[in-house]
Order: structure tokens, then sequence, then C-alpha cells
């Protein structure tokens, strides 16, 4: 059985969200792990992110894994990966709105044109998302029939459950979006 975790990916790494936290998804991810028997956690998530993206030395479901002693498994492509599956990184997506919207300056003074290209960044990036479920769905292939706890962004959580069943497993979607109170206004952990 696999069973989802939709998050903010905030909560996922020793970032800007403050460590209490954290601490309290770790404790939830603890605690459903034993409730359900879970032999392996799963994220979206990956070490090149972790370390050259974010340059942080903490992930939480990794240290929830730990804490329990059960396996824990990155599931997100890194570069190469990206690579050889013809899918831009986000960075080369926001280039490619500038570039289409004529902008040839490396920040956007204007707050609003800054939010529109990253609009239509992110428009342009869902395009990839089936290819990158996929691809979470055949690095937990092999285990798929022990209890995997899977953490996506709260995004991803219906249509990776539905990637699931198409392949005949039973998957339940534990939480769509933990603490969704919190995370869909910044403001409410300091982030604005």
């Amino acid at each position: 059985m696999v069973y989802i975790i939709g998050v903010d990916h905030l909560v996922q790494y020793n970032g800007p969200v403050p460590e209490r936290l954290r601490e309290e998804f770790m404790d939830y991810l603890v605690a459903y792990s034993r409730t359900c028997r879970i032999d392996l956690i799963a994220e979206e998530f990956n070490a090149e992110a972790l370390h050259d993206v974010y340059h942080v030395t903490k992930d939480t479901a990794r240290e929830a894994a730990e804490r329990i002693g059960i396996s824990h498994r990155f599931c997100d492509p890194e570069e190469n990966d990206l690579r050889r599956m013809g899918i831009p990184c986000f960075a080369e997506i926001i280039d490619r709105v500038k570039n289409e919207r004529g902008i040839d300056t490396p920040f956007i003074l204007n707050d609003t044109l800054r939010e529109a290209v990253r609009e239509d960044a992110a428009a342009v990036s869902k395009k990839y998302w089936h290819l990158r479920e996929a691809f979470w769905y055949d690095r937990i292939a092999g285990d798929i029939d022990s209890n995997i706890l899977f953490i996506c962004g709260h995004e991803h959580a219906e249509r990776f459950q539905t990637i699931i069943r198409a392949h005949g497993k039973t998957c339940h979607i534990l939480n769509n979006f933990w603490c969704e109170e919190i995370f869909r206004d910044y403001s409410n952990i300091f982030l604005d």
C-alpha cells in the first residue's frame, strides 16, 4: 500500500520554515510510519536539490526514516535525469518565458511583471509533470508491494494516486496538504 502526504516543499528541509514546524512534520511522519507499518519513506526531492540548489544539510523525511530505522529514497529526477527525459529545469523555463516577453535583464524590478513571468513559467513546468510523476513511480516500483509513505507537493497528491492505481496498486492519501492553513499564507510562518 502506498500512502501519500501532500506538502509545501519548504517543510522537506531545514530552510526558511521555523525548525519547530519542521520537527512537527517529522513527528507526523514518524507517527504515521509506525501506525501504517511503513517500510520505505520516499519523496519528491533529490540530493542534488538538497545540496546544490537549497544549500541545506537536513532532509526531514530522511531524518524521520532514520529515527525509526527504515529505508528512505529520493525520487525526483536529478539534472542528468531531467536532460535525458527532455525536461528543462525551472530556471531554464524562466529564461525562456523572459525571452518570449522580450525581457533581457537578469532581475525584473517590477513586482507585477516578475509574478507574471513566474506564473507563466509555472504553467510551462506543469506540462512536464506527467513525466516526473512517472519517474517517481519507477523509483518505487520495485517496492510497490510493501508499505510506502510517499511525500510530494500538494498539487501532485491526487495525480500520483491516480498513477499508482492505474498500475493496479492500492493507494491512500493520508493528507492532501499537510498544514494547509499555515502554508497557504507564508505570513503565518513569517516568510512574507
